[in-house]
């Protein structure tokens, strides 16, 4: 299976000029590359069995190393989506302020917010 020409994404990722456009650019890259990112595991998965050469294989060994080689490579797909969607909650539902952290603009006119316990001219208490 050849793999896709990938200059279209990298055009796409670098036009993007919101999150949404980066998400769906991101998106179409990682569904063109993982049919053939499957197979490239599939295939490593298959050489860490050769011949039954994974069963007790020892850390550091080749079949363990091929077995980690086609998990690492699963894993860097499943990251890649993860970080698409923090990104994406991060610019268009971002948590909630349920402690009034967030600092909000003045409005004009408005009285001002306190700005903590007020213990009069004697200073804190003990």
């Amino acid at each position: 299976m050849p793999a896709p020409d990938l200059s279209p994404y990298r055009e796409a990722l670098g036009a993007a000029d919101s999150a949404a456009e980066f998400s769906a650019a991101l998106n179409a890259l990682l569904d063109a590359v993982e049919p053939f990112l499957a197979e490239v595991i599939d295939h490593l998965a298959l050489a860490a069995r050769w011949k039954n050469q994974n069963r007790g294989a020892e850390p550091g060994s080749p079949p363990w190393l091929l077995r980690d080689a086609a998990s690492r490579i699963s894993s860097a797909l499943a990251m890649a989506a993860e970080a698409d969607l923090t990104i994406l909650r991060a610019h268009y539902d971002p948590p909630p302020d349920h402690f009034g952290l967030l600092k909000q603009p003045p409005v004009p006119g408005a009285p001002a917010a306190p700005t903590g316990p007020q213990h009069g001219s004697s200073g804190p208490r003990p």
